[in-house]
């Protein structure tokens, strides 16, 4: 027989509010809702502290954690060595005419991509161009491509100059087939994506 603890804890109003839609949404008691997010953290600081990782930087970001678990779950995606993306680009880059690799198998390849964003984030024609541009950009960038930056209606992502011509081909290639209607130009090692007026 299992021996229960009764312990004592205060929530403020928006923790309590926090608190009060979880026990909604999922049925379950207050006491299972803290068992289950006890687990949960407690098998986080674990696995972060064996892997010397900070757990807490995920808590400013949860979308993206959460994003990524179920990307590799599906297998969607895989976990590629940043060092190694940043050398098969470049050696793409490296064949020639960059431009080239935008032939009919790889545009085949890309609608796939492109069926999946639409299937897996239920885009429809009301969803902001801006919106669906920053969602393929974060999975650009968990992929080792670059970094992703945010300031109002404009996205920037950042990435390697060796990079820079065929990340930018991946990127146009993708929004056409997604019908974002966004400018994209580029500097030496930016990708600038703004709303077009």
């Amino acid at each position: 027989m299992k021996l229960f603890h009764r312990i004592t804890i205060s929530l403020n109003d928006e923790e309590m509010k926090l608190l009060e839609d979880l026990r909604r949404d999922s049925g379950e008691s207050l006491s299972q809702i803290f068992r289950e997010a006890l687990t949960v953290y407690y098998n986080l600081i674990k696995a972060c502290r064996k892997n010397k990782v900070d757990f807490r930087k995920y808590f400013n970001d949860i979308d993206r954690l959460a994003t990524h678990i179920h990307g590799v779950e599906s297998r969607q995606f895989v976990i590629i060595d940043r060092e190694l993306y940043r050398v098969l680009l470049k050696k793409i880059q490296e064949l020639g005419d960059p431009e080239q690799i935008v032939d009919e198998e790889f545009v085949n390849a890309v609608r796939g991509l492109a069926n999946l964003f639409k299937i897996e984030f239920e885009w429809d024609e009301n969803t902001p161009d801006i919106e669906k541009a920053e969602t393929v950009l974060k999975m650009i960038e968990f992929a080792g491509g670059g970094v992703l930056q945010k300031y109002g209606e404009e996205l920037i992502f950042q990435t390697l100059p060796e990079n820079l011509i065929v990340t930018k081909i991946i990127i146009e290639t993708l929004f056409e087939q997604l019908n974002i209607n966004l400018t994209v130009e580029t500097s030496l090692e930016r990708i600038f994506i703004r709303v077009k007026n």
